[in-house]
């Protein structure tokens, strides 16, 4: 790697002088299809382009100076109703991201053993022709299960359906994202089983309704939108604590936002749904909760048959439809069928335990009051080392300010075994309290378009942006882990312990091709050396796709395909009422974007003979329902359009025209946001209310859609296909419940501490290490503990210190701070790019990753399979600072922005006769 050769302050002066940041060592030929882009601009001409960030999944508005062909500055864009104009420091670093010279410039294959870091340049085509060779003959003469795809890891790359969408084209296969079990997908499912609405996570922005200030009072239950979605939800954040809202902050760290809570929690990691019962019991118990709304939209009345474990229906009993539910009625003090919405002359009872046809039958609300009832202040106190009267007073604040009110509960309870148990918890509470679908809560529906019907909140942009085939009932139940774990079909996912059992020992099949379209895995993945060692060992083709060399490119992989970062792509997403444009500001080098590879191998398939491939490729506008593919840029670019157009807009517009006029206002604000109690508003077919997307149309605590789903593959009684499948080995429970850590603190002798994680704002997951000014203001990983925690150990501020688990042993630099409990300690996972080309290229995610101390062995969460990252024990001691690791602003040089042309925005289209991709 060449070393810069001016300083920090030199380059900045002369990229000022010369309007030009930019890249990439080296220059040479370019063979890509020249289009006429915003960015072929008269010399010295600028051009500001509004596109919007992809530096983390938020998707703020940006406008981007162009200069020459070249990227010159990056702002927020004020017409973004989210963020006003205001960037991240990911978001401004995207310049020096995208002129890295890091950056994977065009296509390699390895020429040394795996983990030796050794390359070959090879053209498009011959990477395409070798990868379409080997999935070929796996689908020939294998089974096409053992095709493996996986994305995610942070910033740019390939949205979620993308690889599941072209596993179904190809006839089968699995899918894994390290983020899925493990990163907000339990959330995203779990919320709306229970409250038929919406999840409540800031920082994946499913919560709009902090930009109104219409909240009273909010609980940020392990999520910090100040770190993680800072330009937008901490902005909006900020904006509604100056208007009044309390805050309560449930957080094993002082983060900036519990710094500003009325009310902190330090909660012990791993404890969080003890508390969360508590919660339950206390409102139930003082009588706080909204009664009406308890009665009239939730399930809670309902009798439950204690043999099915589900809520009885009136047939059941021959009081009438099999759409009717049962009610203990006060009045004739017998069952009686209860229509929807609701019948005056009823006198349901709440609470109550009774006998019917001779057997016993508990309200739903009766079993919930004894799935919490053990859980007290005190004992909550005592299990997550709180004090009771905090917890009180957090319980408080949040409740007097119901139904305005609401709870965000972030990523951690995904990393436990209670991924299922925390968001049903915290589901729970905002039904008690009436904080749904109200002004000021938290829980809520937008209209997706002006002709449009209400839907839960989809940030992703277009879900038929990467339409799935229907996918057969054996297909999906051949899934690696799926039948025990089926909450997984959410994002059409395998389970990844499962999946690398598989891997390791041939059962039930092999995969044995991996296709990664993105990230750094071994940064990602719990238990990094055993994912490593079983993914090395035994993947015969493996395929890393992404926009600069990762530990996962030199460890695993066999050929490497050049993605393209942000400023160099083509989306669309909905920003509140707003549609935002992602559109190619420049482009360098031979990097595409990740649904041109999808196509390319797609019709390289098609080409082989490969029958689904081809019919993929018969409109270029393909029914989202079946899926189609794109041979080029226009075609892809094309098809937004149409999209948006066909689903938002009405105008008939091109991607050019779109682009020209975007941002673009789809319906006024005051339409859009003022959408409240969508749960009563009259159905005109039915003459009835709305209701909830539930089974009984009503809010369901006692959530017997998940018992359905263990039961069936979908809490309605069959899969997303409509295929009912066999059932797990073991019920989903409906109602919440806590386990102690598999390791816990309270027995553990030898590792005595608990490892928490979280996030700061520089990076996102496991990327933008590389980039050097994000490097400078964090450039190691900073190991939080308690100064009594430090005195254990024998540390200062400013230490090394090795951690160690019982999976293996890390770096950080000791941060001893009274913002966090002791005995407890927290470190960002983190990797270094500076170590890939030393003489032991794996240091570089060994020497500070906290996944290698991490757990993916069981327990398991049984809906979704999520394993431990997060609450398991460890022991520290003083070490050295790893060799190699760099710490000090120069050291980063090598990294500057060197100088790059524009090479081109166009991708060729595939074809076997010319035989050229690029």
């Amino acid at each position: 790697m060449a070393k810069a050769t001016m300083s920090r302050r030199g380059f900045l002066k002369t990229a000022a002088a010369t309007g030009a940041v930019a890249a990439a060592t080296g220059a040479f030929a370019s063979n890509f299809t020249k289009l006429d882009p915003a960015v072929a601009a008269e010399q010295d001409e600028e051009i500001v382009i509004h596109t919007s960030c992809r530096a983390c999944i938020i998707d703020c508005g940006a406008m981007v100076t162009v200069r020459n062909g070249r990227v010159v500055r990056i702002e927020g864009d004020p017409a973004d109703p989210m963020n006003h104009g205001r960037m991240c420091a990911k978001g401004l670093a995207g310049i020096q991201a995208l002129y890295n010279p890091n950056r994977l410039k065009y296509p390699m294959r390895r020429v040394g053993e795996r983990g030796q870091n050794q390359w070959e340049r090879i053209s498009w085509k011959e990477a395409i022709d070798q990868i379409a060779d080997a999935m070929m003959e796996l689908y020939e003469k294998d089974d096409p299960m053992q095709l493996l795809l996986s994305c995610g890891g942070g910033g740019n790359p390939t949205r979620i359906m993308a690889p599941p969408r072209f596993l179904n084209a190809f006839g089968g296969g699995n899918f894994f994202e390290p983020g899925c079990a493990q990163c907000y997908l339990p959330r995203a499912n779990a919320f709306p089983v229970v409250n038929g609405m919406n999840d409540t996570s800031i920082a994946d922005a499913a919560v709009l309704e902090i930009f109104f200030n219409n909240s009273k009072s909010c609980v940020l239950w392990g999520t910090d939108p100040s770190q993680s979605n800072v330009a937008s939800g901490g902005r909006a954040l900020t904006q509604l604590r100056k208007s009044g809202c309390k805050t309560v902050v449930i957080d094993p760290r002082l983060t900036p936002d519990a710094a500003k809570a009325d009310v902190w929690l330090p909660i012990r990691p791993g404890t969080d749904v003890a508390l969360a019962l508590s919660w339950i019991r206390y409102i139930m118990d003082q009588k706080i909760y909204d009664e009406e709304f308890v009665m009239k939209w939730t399930n809670l009345p309902y009798l439950i048959n204690e043999e099915t474990k589900l809520t009885y229906r009136a047939d059941e009993l021959g009081l009438g439809s099999h759409d009717d539910y049962v009610v203990w009625d006060a009045k004739t003090n017998a069952p009686a069928a209860m229509p929807f919405p609701w019948d005056d002359n009823l006198e349901p009872v709440l609470d109550g335990e009774f006998e019917v046809n001779g057997k016993k039958s508990r309200t739903a609300y009766r079993a919930l009051w004894e799935a919490v009832e053990e859980y007290t202040l005190d004992k909550a106190a005592e299990i997550c080392w709180l004090d009771a009267d905090r917890i009180e007073e957090a319980i408080n604040t949040y409740a007097e300010g119901a139904p305005a009110a609401g709870i965000s509960l972030g990523v951690p309870t995904d990393q436990y075994v209670a991924a299922s148990d925390g968001p049903m918890a915290i589901a729970i509470i905002d039904i008690l309290m009436g904080c749904i679908n109200r002004p000021g809560s938290w829980v809520q529906k937008r209209p997706s378009g002006p002709a449009g019907v209400a839907q839960p909140w989809d940030n992703n942009g277009f879900n038929e942006l990467v339409p799935t085939l229907c996918v057969p009932a054996e297909q999906q139940a051949a899934k690696l882990g799926y039948i025990e774990h089926k909450g997984l079909e959410h994002w059409h996912a395998s389970h990844i312990p499962t999946i690398l059992e598989a891997v390791r020992t041939g059962k039930p099949y092999r995969p044995k091709i991996w296709v990664d379209f993105s990230g750094n895995k071994p940064i990602m993945m719990g238990n990094a050396a055993g994912f490593i060692q079983d993914m090395r060992d035994n993947i015969e083709l493996a395929v890393h796709c992404f926009m600069y060399p990762t530990a996962s490119s030199v460890e695993m992989a066999d050929i490497l395909l050049p993605t393209s970062e942000w400023l160099e792509n083509s989306y669309i997403a909905y920003r509140m009422n707003t549609l935002v444009v992602r559109q190619p500001c420049t482009h360098l080098f031979e990097s595409v974007d990740n649904h041109m590879i999808y196509g390319w191998l797609a019709k390289a398939l098609a080409d082989r003979g490969h029958e689904n491939c081809q019919l993929t490729f018969q409109d270029p506008f393909p029914d989202p329902n079946f899926g189609g593919y794109w041979k080029n840029l226009d075609e892809f670019q094309a098809w937004l359009a149409d999209q948006a157009d066909r689903k938002v807009l009405h105008k008939g517009l091109s991607w050019k025209e779109l682009c020209e006029q975007a941002p673009i206002e789809f319906m006024p604000m005051d339409e859009w946001q003022n959408n409240y109690e969508q749960f009563a508003v009259i159905d005109e077919e039915t003459g009835k209310p709305k209701g909830f997307n539930t089974s009984s149309k009503k809010c369901e605590p006692y959530a017997e859609g998940f018992t359905v789903m263990g039961r069936t593959g979908g809490r309605f009684g069959a899969d997303h296909n409509g295929n009912v499948q066999p059932p797990a080995s073991a019920d989903y429970e409906p109602l919440p419940h806590f386990e102690e850590p598999a390791e816990s603190p309270l027995t553990d002798t030898e590792y005595p501490y608990v490892l928490t994680s979280g996030r700061v704002p520089m990076f996102h997951h496991g990327t933008l290490r590389n980039v050097p000014w994000l490097r400078e203001i964090y450039p190691v990983p900073q190991c939080w503990m308690n100064p009594k925690t430090a005195a254990e150990v024998g540390v200062e501020e400013g230490d090394w210190v090795k951690i160690e688990s019982r999976r293996g042993e890390t770096h950080g630099k000791v941060l001893v701070t009274e913002g966090i409990a002791p005995g407890v300690v927290a470190q960002e996972r983190f990797w270094n790019p500076e170590l890939l080309n030393s003489e032991d290229p794996s240091q570089a995610w060994k020497a500070m990753n906290v996944n290698v101390l991490t757990k993916n062995d069981p327990p398991y969460n049984n809906v979704y399979g999520s394993y431990t990252l997060r609450g398991f024990t460890v022991k520290i001691s003083k070490s050295e600072k790893p060799a190699g690791v760099w710490e000090e602003p120069e050291e980063f040089t090598p990294w500057l922005p060197e100088y790059s042309d524009y090479t081109g925005g166009g991708y060729a289209v595939y074809d076997a006769g010319e035989a050229n991709y690029a």
